[in-house]
């Protein structure tokens, strides 16, 4: 019995010494050497005044919107970098709310910044309350 334990410990030390080596595990990590630092699914929307959602996926690192429309993925990517990728910390904008009224807004952002997986949801009073917040991430 005690040598078919050793006997499997040491198969189990080979596969994994194999499973390590192996050219495909290199390859899978220079090929994320390539990849983006960050990558945000964001959306917004409306949900007391439609059932459109509005989506785009940003990239960090380097930056670019997956959409042709988003205003400008440098200054998300700046906003998001100041906070570390904390939508909880991003520096917002300086913005009067005082007597805006609209429908409130939903933001959601889903992906990983640098590693770390970002999860993100929040319904803000409406668009200016949003944008005060969120600064330049989700104007797209």
């Amino acid at each position: 019995m005690r040598f078919l334990r050793v006997v499997s410990t040491y198969a189990a030390a080979v596969l994994l010494t194999a499973a390590v080596a192996s050219p495909a595990s290199a390859s899978a990590s220079a090929s994320s050497v390539d990849e983006p630092g960050a990558v945000l699914n964001l959306s917004w929307s409306a949900p007391a005044a439609s059932n459109q959602v509005f989506t785009t996926t940003l990239t960090c690192h380097p930056a670019g919107g997956g959409e042709e429309w988003y205003l400008d993925p440098v200054l998300a990517c700046g906003d998001l970098t100041a906070a570390g990728g904390d939508f909880e910390a991003l520096p917002g904008r300086l913005l009067s709310c005082e007597g805006v009224q609209g429908w409130a807004i939903r933001t959601t952002a889903a992906g990983h910044w640098f590693g770390q997986a970002v999860s993100y949801d929040e319904l803000h009073a409406n668009w200016c309350e949003a944008r005060k917040k969120l600064g330049w991430v989700f104007t797209f």
